[in-house]
């Protein structure tokens, strides 16, 4: 019964959000591609990723959530892009809540070894960039975090950065800073390719606000390689996210904002550019 009620909640959602998907993969493409109008010698690399999350045991959320993801990763001849849109929906048809919300965030860099046209890596250091995070989520005005971030050659890492920002939020000014960690490690296996990615996420309990951590590793699997299709587009995976002090409420045996939820997902990355 529970399950034949989240099927048809799934169809209803995808059906609502389709439209919505379709312009949002558009706003991205626009987004990180106008480059390409403007010099052929401005890109370097160019993806994008559409993901379906399913999440369960969420507290402060809906308990079980699916949500539409698209990605967009930009490599420039002066730094990179990231954009990151998401719809979270509930699956619970008595959630007395809002039953469905959004989130999206830009975080454009300025590199400083791209714009010297110099290398400046060392040992594990790879190069240093300015940062900033623009964010909007449902309900509420835009967030400004500018940063420093620091690029690292680490052995077995596709990729790994470190970020730190002064966050600007809507009503409260510069309240708080942030730690920002991002990876992505890939390792082989005698049943097909594997990743580790995810973020890492803390803020230093500035001004009123407690302390939050929100730390994400997720697992993929390169379906598609194993199908015998072309490697790194077809991913399935598993997500666990353990947050302390959910969106920098405190936690207090009244309400609960400590969680440990856990979800599926399944990505397809449908382009990989070089201009």
């Amino acid at each position: 019964m529970v399950q034949q009620l989240i099927i048809n909640q799934t169809k209803t959602i995808l059906k609502q959000h389709l439209a919505t998907t379709k312009s949002l993969l558009s706003i991205s493409l626009l987004c990180l591609g106008a480059s390409k109008v403007q010099a052929q010698d401005i890109v370097n690399f160019q993806s994008l990723d559409t993901s379906l999350y399913v999440f369960d045991k969420n507290r402060i959320d809906p308990e079980r959530t699916i949500s539409p993801v698209v990605e967009a990763w930009g490599d420039y001849s002066f730094g990179d892009m990231y954009v990151y849109g998401i719809w979270q929906n509930s699956l619970e048809s008595d959630y007395q809540g809002d039953d469905s919300t959004y989130y999206y965030k830009f975080v454009p860099r300025l590199s400083l070894g791209k714009n010297i046209n110099k290398d400046i890596s060392k040992g594990i250091f790879k190069d240093a960039s300015a940062a900033l995070w623009v964010s909007k989520t449902k309900g509420y005005d835009f967030t400004y975090m500018p940063g420093i971030a620091l690029d690292w050659n680490v052995p077995g890492f596709m990729w790994l950065r470190t970020i730190y920002y002064f966050e600007h939020n809507p009503g409260k000014g510069w309240d708080d800073q942030r730690l920002h960690i991002d990876y992505g490690y890939p390792f082989s296996t005698k049943i097909g390719d594997f990743r580790i990615v995810g973020t890492y996420d803390q803020t230093f309990g500035k001004g009123d606000n407690p302390t939050m951590i929100d730390f994400k590793p997720e697992i993929h699997y390169d379906l598609g390689k194993a199908l015998g299709n072309k490697p790194g587009h077809l991913w399935v995976g598993a997500v666990i996210n353990p947050t302390k002090n959910k969106y920098k409420i405190e936690d207090s045996p009244y309400f609960r904002t400590n969680q440990s939820n856990y979800g599926l997902m399944v990505r397809y990355s449908f382009s990989y550019s070089k201009w």
